[in-house]
């Protein structure tokens, strides 16, 4: 007597089959009795694909508000249209628009304010970067090869800012570069002259770059600041720094900062053997 066959094929999942019917025909055979050719059933495996993601509303929104930004066409302060206004504008539904916002509040591009409205936001750098940052210091934690990749980010920025700062630092600069190294306390004086001589130095795109590891930096300065003579040291350090910049002299700028930046390097690292 043939035996009888399961017409229905299991399918490959991730964990279990599920069955659709497959009929002699689908299989390239005349007749069902073809199929009695064996005591176990004949099994068809279909490969499940995931669906492809489409490009969704409230990213594209996203992106249209942040061009709108780029293009001087919404200013920072600069309130957005009411919801409902916004949304047509958009062609986006309202709770689309609402995901939107959230977006740009977490990237601190807009700001809500209770009562007021949504506003674009002061969209200054280090606000900005505060997202980066977090991002940076949760995949390059201080442990030994991140504090070398840390100082091998500063050398390659920071003694190049030293000597565009020395090129076309204002006398106003200057002068706050003076002010913070006479201040008395080093480590004030340390977290001045490096934010200042970025600024002096006339290069947004290289004062960004710096921006982005402002984080890591303070968390390194917490423990390297503690190491018996670095402050002293670092104040040294500092006043050659300023006064290159005061005389005008890049490679004298470049240089002090370069050797600043090995010195502070060796005391994290002498400090993180003991």
């Amino acid at each position: 007597m043939p035996h009888r066959v399961d017409r229905t094929t299991p399918v490959a999942g991730t964990s279990t089959h599920h069955s659709v019917p497959v009929r002699a025909s689908q299989l390239g055979l005349s007749r069902e009795r073809d199929l009695d050719v064996h005591p176990i059933s004949l099994t068809l495996r279909v490969m499940e694909f995931a669906k492809l993601q489409r490009t969704s509303a409230a990213s594209d929104a996203v992106r249209s508000i942040q061009e709108m930004i780029v293009a001087g066409k919404l200013a920072p302060g600069q309130r957005l249209p009411p919801e409902r206004e916004l949304s047509e504008m958009l062609g986006i539904s309202r709770p689309t628009l609402r995901e939107t916002i959230r977006s740009l509040v977490s990237m601190n591009i807009l700001e809500s304010r209770h009562g007021a409205g949504t506003f674009v936001a002061s969209l200054d750098t280090a606000t900005l970067l505060e997202p980066l940052q977090f991002v940076m210091a949760l995949n390059n934690p201080l442990d030994n090869r991140g504090l070398a990749e840390l100082f091998e980010a500063r050398l390659v920025l920071e003694p190049t800012l030293a000597a565009f700062a020395a090129e076309r630092a204002t006398d106003a600069q200057v002068a706050e570069l003076r002010e913070a190294v006479a201040d008395g306390d080093a480590v004030r004086a340390d977290v001045t002259v490096h934010r200042v001589v970025a600024a002096a130095a006339g290069n947004a795109l290289l004062s960004t770059m710096l921006e982005t590891l402002a984080t890591l930096g303070r968390f390194s300065r917490e423990f390297t600041s503690a190491g018996p003579g670095v402050l002293r040291r670092t104040s040294a350090d500092l006043d050659a720094i300023v006064s290159a910049i005061e005389r005008r002299d890049p490679d004298g700028a470049r240089e002090a900062m370069t050797t600043h930046l090995n010195r502070i390097a060796a005391a994290a690292r002498r400090d993180r053997r003991q």
